[in-house]
């Protein structure tokens, strides 16, 4: 049995009953944390062309649908979908 699952959910439909989805089960922290920057990454970029700004680009993938992912497991991790979408949204500003 993995030792970590990577869910996901849409900010788009958090308020309307929106379900978790699997986005894949892992043995190593380093794997499912990577899963999970993936997840984040491919949202931002999707959302990147349309904005201007962090702020902007922040707001884009809070509100339009975007993955959120979470790690379940023990040990817990520390990883905060939106403290790391905040840090690569600014790095991909400063490109």
């Amino acid at each position: 049995m993995a030792r970590y699952s990577v869910v996901s959910i849409d900010n788009e439909t958090i308020g309307r009953g929106g379900r978790a989805e699997s986005r894949g089960e892992f043995e190593s922290a380093e794997a499912a944390i990577g899963r999970a920057r993936e997840l984040v990454d491919a949202a931002l970029l999707e959302h990147f062309p349309g904005a201007s700004s962090v702020h902007e680009l922040m707001a884009k993938y809070m509100r339009e649908g975007s993955e959120v992912p979470m790690i379940y497991g023990e040990p817990r991790l520390e990883f905060h979908a939106y403290r790391y979408a905040r840090e690569k949204a600014t790095a991909l500003f400063a490109e």
